[in-house]
């Protein structure tokens, strides 16, 4: 075959006694070592160890003939497995896994050891030599897994052949070499040689690329005047070269983030994250200044966040460094694994730190320019004349003050001699005429170019790099400054006020004449001598007052002081000065007016005394004016009186009667055993009839009388702890309130009498008129509740009689009907009768309930009627509460009348909504109405205040409710609703106990039979006949008539069990007549006598039928109450018969 007749002819000229493998081996070996010297890479000399101990292990083998000693093989083996070994450890060097260098060194010596041993004691050993095989294979199957991991997402075929190739190594080996063409195990030699070499040729390839970035960095950072185009080439060139998704550059400002450049990145993320604060993550990695690649399983939160939106697996981190700090990052990110060599991570590194310096260069660029302008802009801003020139007297700069005087543009200036710019007035000059000598500093004088006066400031200066001079004059001009400096001279000298200049310890270095005046001395110099702090000032607590006010805020205005004139008189000035410090902040004088106000200030006391005592008589005449609370008016007059004498403690006392007894109504300053020990002073006998004869209106200074007419009603005093003379004025001022005090204590003494009359009569006026009202209903209400009762008994005793005769159903219901009816006509008749009794209160625990719905029967038709409403709020459970019940339904009443009245004159309709609940210990009650409110709320329980016209109200009902409430310890309050209408709340307390519920007892059964005979006496034949007919229907034996004189006759004349009459009847035939009249005339039927009435009983018929006894009912009444007495009667009379 011509492939392998091929190989033997290179094998037999290459080496002697080597075949064509082994001198392909040896060539490869020989062209790696050229390639090293070219490219000197560390893995690339552990490869040619590698290569040199895998061309041993071949060569051994050539070296045995045919039959290879078991020695030989022994040693081809370790030879081959050191070679796997070596080939292993290039890779581990060239991926940077040094740190797998050791274990592999020790599995390379066992499994070496392993292979010797195993030819040497075990040759035939099928499994040891398979396990050989295994061992190696496994150093060359991770020696190949690292090579793709580390060179993995790169377009490198080179790792992948070098992979494969090396896994294709194995020893020769019967079982395995029958299967395999002679001839391929040279071409896989050089496939694997060939894997090495690309690799060597790649890194060389990206080296160089990286070199060719770098330069396109340097070169764009070399040109660049801002950050943005320097950065958008540099990120697009480190972006392809690095294979990124995307890149961005994170500049530092303060402890922000922020993007300055970016590709790749989406428009969410740089529009919501410009910016973001130094985190957990970003923060280590600047403080290390090294590359750092970021996943996000590692990353901080906000990384994290970051990476998952982007769908990056990783960023590289290279920190910006300039020449003393960190300045930013920057950042790539990749959407795949990737594992980055150590040449990538120093390039990055290399790239950003000259990304560093060109932004520090260009930040540091803009700060030149910035500065440039700015001092541009303030030599421009400089209004007084600037002007440069050199040696050569030629102009170098002009600011604009001097181009604008010029009136001419920095082209016609710069750069000409003075003479042919500057103009010329009166004075001759040559060269420059603010060079008049040659030594720096400032002069001041008329001005030889522009006139008036000017201070020219004349500097030099040395151009930077070389030694030529130059000079600067700044040229103010001081006209004005003159003539202003005239004008505040005369001023000085001519103003009337002292002005003057003195040293912070005191010592006076200038004043004008009239400073001199003031403190009456002849000369300046005199003045000049003295020390103002030590002799002119006569307070030092003034002095340091001063001091530390304008040391606070370095001038004073009217700040009062006292001085001492020459002659010793103290006068009180007011100073306006302000202070001067030198350059350390501290004072160095004081400079200021003085102003003579010692007659200004005389005058001002005296005016402001005669405003205090005429603000405190206007106060005093105010309150005494507006007030008629004598114990306020005493009080201020007493105060103010204090005020204005100066005193400390004071009293008023006054007197009631004619005694000469005196007790205090008002004191001021006083300690409290003071106030009790001299709450009563009593004048000594006769010293009150010395006052009233002499009319003395001041007893003493301290001591004021007060005159009613013409005698005392009381003593006004004052004291204080240090002595004091009074002036005239002084007591003329005491005398005038004394006067006034006595008028206003008469006036309110008065007005207490005429509103205690008033109140008196407004009372009884109220009293009568209810008294009358009352009267007047109750007499029409009893009388119709009588004239109503008799029929109802009637009415209601039938229907219970048809209820009881087996009548058909519908017959059954309308008794019934009428039988409720005439029920509800009887409660509405007693209501009556209980709101219209006039008689005393009696508190008991009532049910507020049951009090309000007999209230609303009473007013239930008119509200029928008007069409109105009526709504319930009731809660279930309410407290009892202790009142009259009679009252409260009384009060109740008056506002649900006053509630129709106002939904009546608001229209026909409307609603009227009453609430009961419990809060906080009490009962409240509340009426709503949706009428047109109340338009003086606080006023509506004012006695007479009525809204209503002429005869539609007296204004007292309200009145009235309010005592009644009042009176039970209660609150009733009236407000208008947000809504519209008005609400009348009534709060009265708890009795802290729920209101017993009435009791359904059980109706007894009742026997009909009753036996006797029954003397019935009635003066209303309705009720008579049917009190007859239920007595007669029992089994009685009923005899009826129809007056007293025919119950008498018949009483006298016949034999009776029991006696049924009414207990008041026409002719003034009453209860306790009867009594007496049948005790008398019928002993023993006293005790068998039933009363009935047609009206609740009045207390004193109550009581008597309590004493006595004696059974009644009240119309009208149930059938089955009556035949019960009835019986009850009959049998006690039987008993007595029996007895």
């Amino acid at each position: 075959m011509p492939a392998w007749w091929t190989w033997f002819t290179v094998g037999d000229i290459a080496v002697p006694k080597l075949m064509a493998q082994e001198s392909l081996a040896l060539i490869i070996l020989i062209a790696s070592l050229l390639v090293f010297r070219t490219f000197r890479e560390r893995y690339l000399l552990v490869w040619i160890v590698g290569w040199m101990a895998y061309f041993g292990s071949r060569w051994t083998l050539r070296g045995g003939g045919d039959h290879v000693p078991s020695y030989l093989t022994a040693i081809s083996q370790a030879e081959f497995i050191l070679a796997v070994c070596l080939f292993a450890a290039a890779v581990l060097v060239y991926t940077h896994a040094r740190k797998l260098l050791l274990p592999l060194l020790l599995i390379s010596t066992t499994v070496i050891t392993y292979a010797v041993l195993r030819v040497l004691w075990w040759p035939d050993s099928i499994i040891l030599r398979v396990a050989l095989e295994v061992s190696y294979r496994i150093i060359a199957l991770a020696a190949a897994v690292q090579l793709l991991r580390f060179r993995w997402a790169r377009w490198e075929i080179g790792p992948w052949i070098l992979s494969v190739s090396l896994l294709w190594l194995h020893l020769d080996w019967a079982p395995v070499n029958v299967y395999l063409p002679p001839g391929l195990a040279p071409i896989a030699d050089l496939i694997f040689s060939l894997g090495i070499l690309l690799i060597v040729f790649d890194e060389s390839k990206g080296r160089t690329r990286r070199l060719r970035a770098i330069n396109t960095v340097m070169t764009s950072i070399a040109g660049a005047q801002q950050h943005g185009p320097m950065m958008v080439t540099s990120l697009d060139q480190l972006k392809r070269l690095m294979r990124s998704n995307a890149a961005w550059v994170y500049l530092l400002e303060g402890d922000d983030l922020v993007v300055a450049q970016q590709i790749g990145l989406s428009e969410e993320f740089v529009d919501d994250h410009d910016s973001s604060a130094l985190d957990e993550t970003l923060g280590p990695v600047l403080r290390e200044g090294k590359p750092t690649v970021i996943k996000a399983s590692t990353a901080g939160e906000s990384m994290r966040a970051f990476l998952e939106s982007e769908r990056f697996h990783h960023v590289v981190v290279v920190p910006v460094q300039g020449k003393k700090s960190s300045v930013g990052t920057l950042m790539f990110g990749r959407r795949h694994s990737f594992i980055y060599t150590s040449e990538e991570m120093e390039f990055l590194a290399t790239c950003a730190q000259q990304l560093g310096f060109a932004v520090e260069n260009v930040r540091l660029l803009e700060q030149i320019l910035r500065a440039q302008r700015q001092w541009t802009n303030t030599f421009d801003s400089i209004q007084d004349f600037v002007l440069l020139h050199d040696s050569e007297f030629r102009v170098v700069k002009a600011n604009h003050a001097l181009l604008q005087r010029l009136g001419r543009a920095p082209a016609d200036v710069v750069g000409n001699l003075c003479e042919a710019v500057l103009p010329r007035t009166r004075e001759a000059w040559t060269a420059c005429p603010y060079c008049k000598t040659n030594d720096e500093g400032f002069h001041e004088g008329v001005d030889p170019c522009f006139g008036g006066f000017s201070m020219v400031s004349t500097s030099s200066f040395t151009d930077q790099g070389s030694k030529q001079r130059g000079t600067i004059h700044v040229v103010r001009d001081t006209t004005d400054g003159r003539v202003a400096e005239e004008k505040y001279r005369l001023l000085f000298e001519q103003v009337q006020e002292g002005v003057f200049v003195v040293t912070h310890d005191g010592k006076l270095l200038d004043c004008n004449d009239a400073f001199v005046r003031m403190l009456g001395h002849s000369n300046r110099e005199e003045l000049m001598a003295l020390n103002i702090d030590t002799e002119l000032y006569v307070s030092v607590e003034q002095r340091d007052a001063f001091r530390r006010e304008v040391e606070l805020h370095n001038y004073v205005r009217n700040f009062e002081v006292t001085l001492r004139r020459k002659d010793g008189v103290l006068l009180t000035a007011m100073e306006s000065s302000f202070a001067t410090r030198d350059a350390s902040g501290k004072i160095e004088r004081y400079q200021g007016f003085l102003l003579d106000m010692t007659e200004k200030k005389r005058a001002e006391d005296e005016i402001r005394r005669r405003n205090r005592e005429l603000n405190a008589l206007n106060a005093m005449a105010v309150i005494a004016t507006q007030s008629f609370d004598l114990d306020e008016i005493l009080n201020l007059t007493l105060r103010q009186v204090i005020s204005l004498l100066g005193a400390e403690t004071g009293s008023i006392y006054l007197s009631e009667s004619e005694e000469p007894t005196f007790r205090r109504r008002a004191g001021w300053g006083q300690r409290s055993a003071d106030r009790a020990r001299l709450s009563e002073v009593k004048l000594p006998d006769g010293f009150g009839d010395l006052v009233t004869r002499s009319r003395t209106e001041v007893i003493t200074p301290e001591y004021l009388p007060l005159w009613s007419k013409d005698k005392p009603m009381g003593i006004m005093g004052i004291s204080s702890r240090e002595s004091r003379e009074y002036t005239s004025n002084d007591e003329n001022l005491l005398v005038a309130i004394g006067r006034q005090l006595s008028t206003t204590i008469e006036k309110v003494r008065l007005y207490e009498e005429t509103c205690r009359a008033y109140e008196e009569l407004r009372t009884a006026q109220e009293q009568l008129l209810q008294s009358e009202k009352m009267s007047a209903v109750g007499q029409l209400i009893a009388g119709v509740a009588h004239e109503l009762n008799n029929p109802l008994t009637a009415i209601l005793g039938y229907a219970q009689l048809l209820e009881g005769e087996g009548l058909e159903e519908r017959a059954s219901d309308f008794v019934r009907k009428l039988f409720k009816q005439a029920q509800r006509t009887h409660r509405v008749v007693q209501n009556l009768l209980s709101f219209a009794r006039q008689r005393k209160p009696q508190k008991q625990e009532v049910d507020i309930r049951k009090v309000l719905d007999e209230t609303l029967a009473l007013r239930d038709y008119d509200l029928k009627v008007n069409n109105i409403t009526l709504e319930r709020e009731i809660e279930a459970a309410i407290s009892a509460v202790t009142a009259d019940p009679h009252q409260l339904e009384q009060v109740f009443l008056n506002i649900i009348n006053n509630a129709v009245d106002a939904l009546l004159e608001a229209g026909k309709g409307g609603t009227l909504k009453v609430c009961i609940y419990a809060k906080d210990g009490n009962v409240y009650t509340e009426f709503h109405d949706s009428g047109a409110g109340i338009k003086e709320p606080n006023r509506i329980f004012d006695p007479f205040y009525t809204t209503k016209s002429v005869g539609k109200g007296t204004g007292l009902g309200l009145s009235i409710c309010y005592g009644i409430v009042k009176e039970h310890g209660g609150d009733i309050t009236a407000r208008n609703r947000p809504e519209g209408g008005a609400i009348i709340e009534v709060r009265l307390p708890s009795a802290g106990r729920t209101p017993a519920g009435e009791q359904n007892l059980p109706v007894p059964r009742h026997e009909l039979a009753i036996e006797g005979r029954i003397l019935l006496v009635e003066d209303e034949e309705a009720v008579l006949e049917f009190e007859r007919d239920v007595l007669t229907g029992a089994g009685a034996q009923v005899v009826t008539v129809m007056s007293g004189e025919d119950m008498k006759s018949r009483l006298q004349s016949e034999t009776f069990d029991a006696l049924i009459l009414n207990g008041k009847m026409l002719g003034g035939w009453c209860a306790q007549e009867a009594y007496r009249w049948t005790l008398q005339n019928c002993p023993a039927l006293e005790k068998h006598m039933l009363f009935t009435f047609s009206s609740v009983l009045e207390p004193e018929i109550r009581s008597f039928l309590q004493e006595q006894n004696l059974p009644y009912l009240v119309k009208p009444f149930e059938v089955a109450d009556l035949i019960a007495q009835a019986r009850r009667l009959s049998q006690k009379a039987q008993a007595a018969s029996a007895g």
